[in-house]
């Protein structure tokens, strides 16, 4: 049976002492994760874990994220990495709503496994894995993949991001979010080497990334601003820079550009449900930061009544394609898919729509803002209104910014609520979390 264990005990019999991943210091080679991993298998058979079991794995940081995936792979059961942060009453409702088997917790010190219902029916086969989605409208849901719906596309994927043997990929964040897992196993598919970490800092980032001579980066937009703003010198090593989940700003880009002038920047466009669908390099005369570029060989994009709707075989199991994820846009005269946010980015404001996305593209030109997110909130007189929460470089006065912003936006769009941070809260998935800023409101 093709899984990525399989993948990594065929790229060790190869190349056992090569670097295959490096976490803060802490180095193993393809030989010796597979040791990691063959250890935590046995373990895990040892607490009961079967195969074809949905389970459920709360892990300490990546190395053990990475490890017990893998070595629940081996036992053939499917493993689902849960995201960070979450309450023990939110991962029970996750686990009773997803109908899983059991949880198993993993670290250096920690190793447990908590059986849920011994009556949880065997999963189908042919799915290696399940990924969380982000819960942000209710409990979480999982979703299925097999083996070819992410190995499938890491031929064509790896040519386009330049992947291959000698690559060193740096990248961040918890494994749970499936860009950063999909991303580690291409790499593993390639024979090339991932370095991560733990910590959220931009300067140790970036010395991270130097002192081992990172070729990729793969971050989320949100992350690669605060390494754009640490970044400092010329570095001579990363080719491409790979953004995801987001748009990149001009402002942002330029910030890169300044260490890392030799890198290529991708931002490409994917889905939990779908894999990725679409790539652009990206170039600072760029008209318009909502292209996302032409789609991946073997991906289908058509705008039906303003939604995208996607046909590819690369998707989760048990969806009919074409699919729509409720993303918005368009396809221009040269097949390029112009992203207009989802439907929830709207805002309706007393009938007139406003888009989230392009507000905030417009208010991150402004001078002196770093960073911006737009929510709508509920309005007794319009329906709905805009709420700005603004990073800036500095303290900012805020009625001089409600008239600064009006030379950028239409009188309509201007933030009725205005929050000032030192910086956007972030999930473990890198992206902006909405839940702790509506709790600012």
């Amino acid at each position: 049976m093709d899984n990525y264990y399989e993948l990594l005990k065929k790229q060790s019999s190869v190349m056992p002492d090569k670097l295959m991943l490096d976490c803060d210091g802490e180095r193993f080679t393809y030989s010796s994760l597979l040791d990691l991993v063959d250890g935590l298998a046995i373990s895990a058979s040892e607490k009961g874990i079967k195969p074809y079991k949905p389970i459920l794995i709360i892990a300490e940081g990546p190395v053990y994220q990475v490890g017990a995936f893998l070595a629940l792979e081996k036992l053939e059961a499917v493993p689902i990495l849960m995201h960070q942060g979450y309450s023990s009453d939110a991962v029970e409702a996750i686990m009773q709503e997803n109908n899983i088997y059991g949880m198993w917790q993993v670290g250096a010190i920690q190793n447990n496994f908590l059986l849920l219902d011994e009556a949880v029916e065997d999963h189908y086969p042919w799915d290696v894995m399940g990924a969380l989605t982000s819960g942000s409208t209710g409990v979480a849901k999982v979703l299925y993949r097999t083996y070819e719906s992410w190995a499938g596309l890491f031929q064509e994927q790896n040519k386009v991001f330049c992947v291959d043997a000698d690559t060193v990929m740096f990248l961040h964040g918890s494994m749970s979010f499936t860009g950063n897992l999909n991303m580690f196993m291409s790499v593993l598919a390639a024979g090339g080497s991932v370095v991560t970490c733990r910590r959220i800092s931009g300067n140790y980032w970036s010395m991270l990334i130097m002192r081992n001579c990172a070729t990729h980066i793969y971050m989320v937009p949100a992350k690669l601003q605060i390494l754009g703003i640490a970044a400092r010198g010329d570095n001579p090593y990363v080719k491409q820079i790979i953004a995801g989940s987001q748009l990149i700003s001009l402002k942002a880009q330029r910030a890169l550009r300044k260490t890392f002038s030799r890198a290529d920047i991708i931002l490409y466009y994917g889905t939990s449900e779908l894999n990725y669908i679409s790539y652009k390099h990206l170039k600072l005369d760029d008209k318009d930061s909502r292209n996302l570029g032409k789609p991946f060989p073997g991906v289908d994009v058509k705008s039906v009544e303003g939604k995208l709707f996607v046909d590819t075989p690369f998707h989760v199991s048990g969806i009919k394609t074409p699919y729509c994820c409720d993303d918005t846009g368009y396809i221009n005269d040269d097949g390029e898919i112009i992203f207009n946010g989802r439907v929830t980015d709207w805002i309706n404001k007393g009938g007139y729509k406003i888009s989230c996305l392009k507000l905030e593209q417009q208010i991150r030109n402004m001078d002196r803002v770093k960073d911006v997110a737009i929510l709508p909130f509920e309005d007794d007189t319009r329906g709905q209104e805009i709420a700005a929460f603004v990073v800036t470089d500095g303290h900012t006065d805020s009625k001089k910014f409600r008239r600064d912003v009006g030379q950028y936006v239409d009188e309509r769009e201007r933030p009725k609520k205005l929050v000032f941070l030192e910086m956007l809260p972030l999930n473990d998935r890198g992206k902006v979390n909405k839940e702790a800023l509506r709790e600012l409101l």
